[in-house]
């Protein structure tokens, strides 16, 4: 069997009465093994269904967490070693304009765990 990813597409919705046009989502990307692209999808849905959640906030309001789509399915192969499971194009404000030149240290980093 080989690898794949889903990026899994959460909706977060506060039952206070007040539908909104405006919604908080949460993109979740999984990777699991499966045997062909179909068999991926049906586990990408059994994945994302699982997170659905329901649960009461300081306030005393319902909180939904609601599986909205699987907006990617992408077999990864048989090794995950240096593979790519998520990207996301985002725009930065910076203190300072930054020059074409630039350099950077990513040496320097300090990283986090986001889990």
């Amino acid at each position: 069997m080989d690898y794949y990813s889903a990026r899994l597409l959460y909706i977060i919705l506060v039952d206070d009465g007040r539908p909104r046009r405006r919604n908080l989502h949460d993109e979740s990307v999984v990777v699991f093994r499966a045997r062909d692209f179909d068999h991926a999808f049906e586990r990408a849905l059994e994945f994302g269904r699982g997170g659905e959640q329901r649960y009461e906030n300081g306030r005393g309001q319902t909180v939904r967490w609601a599986l909205v789509e699987v907006s990617t399915v992408d077999r990864l192969g048989r090794s995950l070693d240096g593979r790519e499971v998520a990207s996301r194009f985002h725009d930065r404000v910076a203190q300072a304009p930054v020059p074409f030149g630039a350099r950077f240290r990513p040496e320097r980093s300090r990283p986090q765990q986001s889990v």
